[in-house]
């Protein structure tokens, strides 16, 4: 069970973030160690063979990781990505996506994430590994 403040915390960490509401994406979920962001896909979003771009596809990966990753931190403290990997395992070609950022490993500088990309359907659609580098309030 999450506790409030961190809830709260985490939502104003998303709600600050302008690129999140400027492409669409929604908080849907937050519980310790966990965040699942939610996002329409757009005809802007598209590549040159009207799949979802894989940037953007990463850009829902990583947020919903880093979100994950913030639910285990002290008050003060913050998260930047430090390196992810991400495989691309079917085109995205539906209405909306689903990311579901789990914590693997959550050590004193370093917590490790798992996403998964999914359509409506359940259907897998990328999965990436992150690790999130911890900052601490005084840096």
């Amino acid at each position: 069970m999450l506790e409030k403040e961190v809830y709260e915390r985490i939502r104003k960490r998303f709600d600050s973030q302008d690129f999140l509401s400027f492409v669409g994406m929604k908080l849907e979920h937050v519980d310790k160690g966990k965040a699942v962001i939610s996002c329409e896909n757009k005809k802007e979003f598209s590549q040159y063979l009207g799949y979802m771009h894989g940037g953007m596809v990463t850009a829902i990966a990583d947020t919903a990781g880093g979100h994950a990753a913030g639910t285990m931190l002290k008050e003060g403290y913050k998260t930047v990505t430090s390196e992810l990997k991400i495989h691309f395992l079917k085109p995205v070609v539906s209405k909306k996506v689903i990311a579901t950022g789990e914590v693997l490993s959550a050590g004193k500088r370093l917590i490790i994430v798992e996403t998964v990309v999914r359509d409506e359907e359940d259907n897998m659609l990328a999965k990436m590994i992150a690790t999130m580098f911890v900052i601490e309030p005084s840096e």
